[in-house]
């Protein structure tokens, strides 16, 4: 061994910037891939508007939180059932990206990723993180659209 290779320190495994960038790469690659499947967008937000809209009015008068404590006054029940919604949405969308690593795995494209250097775990990790973030996404814009 040379001396100039006794002088360097060994490196193993990765640094926190290496994970940093395989993150990014899949998270972008989700985001680019949701944004070419519109239909999917605007299928999983029909489901909680079409309950929140049409439902809700109809609930109206039935349903809802009385006034008791903490409350101080009725509590609509298009209020009561919009976390519940958040939550439909996202049990949905978290279906979508389990089916979606199912399809990549047998179409090949997984095992682009597979090839990598990156452990396994890191890799399915950044792919629920992806998954997770595309999810708020959909949250957001059901919000928004809800608060009008």
């Amino acid at each position: 061994m040379t001396a100039e290779l006794a002088a360097f320190p060994k490196v193993t495994g990765f640094l926190p910037v290496h994970y940093a960038i395989c993150l990014k790469g899949i998270v972008w690659r989700e985001g680019l891939r949701f944004l070419h499947q519109r239909e999917r967008f605007v299928a999983a937000l029909v489901r909680p508007l079409v309950w929140l809209f049409i439902f809700a009015a109809g609930f109206r008068q039935v349903l809802g939180v009385s006034i008791i404590p903490p409350y101080e006054t009725y509590i609509l029940y298009e209020v009561y059932i919009t976390p519940g919604l958040m939550l439909l949405i996202q049990l949905f969308n978290g279906m979508q990206s389990s089916l979606s690593m199912v399809y990549d795995r047998e179409m090949g494209n997984m095992r682009t990723l597979l090839v990598s250097p990156m452990p396994r775990w890191f890799l399915l990790s950044s792919k629920l993180v992806a998954g997770m973030a595309e999810s708020l996404r959909q949250v957001y814009t059901f919000l928004a659209i809800a608060w009008f």
